[in-house]
């Protein structure tokens, strides 16, 4: 904790302005630090979708292609056209997961959210993740579990105080986050 991982998080997202130095980046950028960040609570989920996805940079056109699958993913069915507000945490989640996954970002960036929703839905999210990083996205995750990062990640970060003490060795960053 207090590393700056979220802060790197929202430098990379061109969120902050580095100190010093500069960050170069390429594509669309997808930043999921708060799930459902850009939801109006009294629209329905269906219009959040296009709320949300248009922050991300997508045009209408575009979510109304990716609606169905949206909505499919988030799992929510009937509900999508409830307001927002009737919603609970972990379905507010389900709806921000699925909308910034089904944007197409060239680099996805998740800070420490994979502790939401149920235990399906966590591992369709994985599914999700693991596939994107097959293929041409770049995904940036942090998190303080050890598993996850195992499980979805080649390249471990071992970041203390602000500072990349660990960039070339997995099970050194692991062993070192381990003994704190």
């Amino acid at each position: 904790n207090g590393a700056g991982k979220s802060t790197l998080m929202r430098i990379i997202a061109g969120i902050y302005k580095p100190d010093r130095g500069v960050v170069v980046t390429e594509g669309r950028v997808t930043l999921l630090a708060s799930l459902g960040l850009g939801f109006s609570s009294d629209l329905p989920g269906r219009d959040n979708i296009y709320l949300a996805g248009g922050l991300l940079g997508l045009s209408d056109e575009e979510l109304s292609k990716l609606e169905p699958d949206i909505i499919e993913f988030s799992g929510l069915g009937q509900f999508i056209d409830a307001p927002i507000r009737t919603y609970s945490a972990g379905m507010r989640a389900r709806l921000g997961f699925a909308v910034a996954c089904h944007s197409n970002p060239d680099i996805l960036l998740l800070d420490e959210v994979f502790s939401v929703g149920d235990y399906e839905f966590r591992k369709k999210s994985r599914q999700m993740i693991q596939e994107m990083v097959k293929g041409d996205t770049t995904v940036v995750i942090t998190s303080h579990n050890i598993g996850t990062l195992k499980q979805m990640c080649d390249r471990l970060l071992y970041i203390e105080s602000g500072k990349i003490l660990v960039d070339d060795d997995n099970d050194l960053a692991m062993e070192l986050y381990e003994k704190e």
